[in-house]
């Protein structure tokens, strides 16, 4: 009995030794594979950012007064010379009235003024023609000295009523001047009183209500030109190393959908700001304006998300980052497949965007690898793909 259990046992292991050897005649461990490629590899800078006017323009009271009308609203498109803001100023109003008032008081004694100078230059040509009759009449002793002395004292008194009253006409023209330059300046400050938008436009901000009184310099709106749209972007000063003027930038948006719109790096600032992220942790970032090659169909105050492309390959051998791993050496390394074997092949490697690696030398295009390097496949070792 002991003996046929024994050959029962010797029969079975032996088919379990012919079965193992015929399925490593067959096949080997099987493996995910992927192979190498050519294509174009990107590394970005990625965050999220503004839409902006490129140009705004805030329009600012000029005096105190109250605001009397508002005419638009937030993100309302306006015409160039659109009326937007009227306010009214009492005290304008007061002061204009009584420079009107005054103005046409001092034109009309100045209307009489002018007519006394021209009577009284009447009245100075005939004392002079009496004078100069009375000298006559007096060389050749026809009228007395002191008759003589009287012709040339009207003449002297009609001189000085000439003088005095061309005197008041000139303090009158003078003071019509001051009076019609006051008028020009309380003028322009009612004029300023009616706010007009600058640019055809859209209002951004408009941090004003009706009734309120406004004090000189409040801002009463900002306008920015509709078309000339900017991208800020605040970058992390960590990230910034690699960031350039002129840089490609990609732009998205839920609002272009699956769009993808182009633009340029156009200003880097020279500081870095202070930024509170949203989990409450301090960040030093740097504003950096992207120009746009096509607005779509943003707006001011858009969110949407950059990449800024700061280093870029064409034509080179790529492969997923999760087939190359370091071996021992610390060199970088992956495992080909020939012939359904594992072969360790050592490559060097360039940049990554985070989910491809650029394969400088070591691979051809077509080469087939394991997937996931990860794997503890030992040199030689014969796999299967599946295939």
């Amino acid at each position: 009995m002991k003996g046929k259990k024994l050959l029962y046992v010797v029969i079975a292991g032996a088919l379990v030794i012919a079965a193992g050897l015929l399925w490593q005649g067959r096949g080997g461990t099987e493996v995910e594979t992927v192979q190498a490629k050519t294509g174009s590899i990107t590394i970005a800078v990625e965050d999220t950012a503004l839409v902006q006017a490129s140009e705004d323009y805030d329009l600012y009271a000029t005096q105190n007064a109250r605001l009397k009308n508002i005419n638009v609203e937030v993100g309302q498109v306006v015409e160039k010379n659109q009326l937007i803001i009227e306010l009214e100023n009492t005290d304008l109003e007061l002061q204009l009235s009584e420079n009107r008032s005054l103005l046409a008081q001092a034109q009309a004694s100045a209307s009489a003024a002018t007519a006394g100078v021209k009577r009284l230059e009447l009245q100075l040509e005939d004392a002079r023609s009496s004078a100069a009759r009375s000298e006559e009449l007096f060389k050749q002793g026809a009228i007395s000295p002191s008759e003589y002395e009287q012709s040339v004292l009207l003449l002297n008194t009609a001189q000085e009523a000439l003088n005095e009253q061309q005197s008041y006409l000139d303090t009158l023209n003078s003071q019509i001047n001051g009076l019609q330059d006051s008028l020009g300046k309380l003028l322009k400050l009612e004029k300023d009183l009616q706010v007009y938008s600058p640019i055809q436009g859209i209002i951004l901000n408009l941090p004003v209500e009706e009734g309120q009184p406004a004090a000189a310099g409040i801002l009463l709106a900002t306008i920015a030109a509709e078309q000339d749209l900017e991208i800020r972007a605040d970058i992390l000063s960590d990230d910034l190393a690699d960031v350039k003027i002129g840089q490609t930038v990609s732009i998205t948006a839920s609002v272009i959908g699956d769009k993808i719109l182009k633009g340029s790096v156009l200003k880097i600032y020279p500081q870095a700001e202070e930024k509170i992220s949203a989990l409450g942790v301090t960040q030093r970032r740097v504003p950096v304006i992207i120009n746009l090659d096509d607005n779509a169909n943003l707006k001011p105050g858009y969110e949407v998300r950059v990449a800024i492309e700061t280093q870029h390959q064409n034509d080179v051998i790529t492969l997923p980052i999760e087939s190359i791993r370091q071996n021992q050496e610390g060199n970088m390394q992956v495992m080909l497949i020939e012939d359904n074997r594992i072969k360790h092949v050592q490559v060097e490697t360039g940049i990554s965007d985070g989910n491809q690696m650029e394969i400088k030398s070591g691979l051809k295009e077509g080469d087939l690898l394991v997937k996931d390097a990860s794997q503890e496949l030992k040199e030689n070792l014969k796999v299967t793909t599946g295939e």
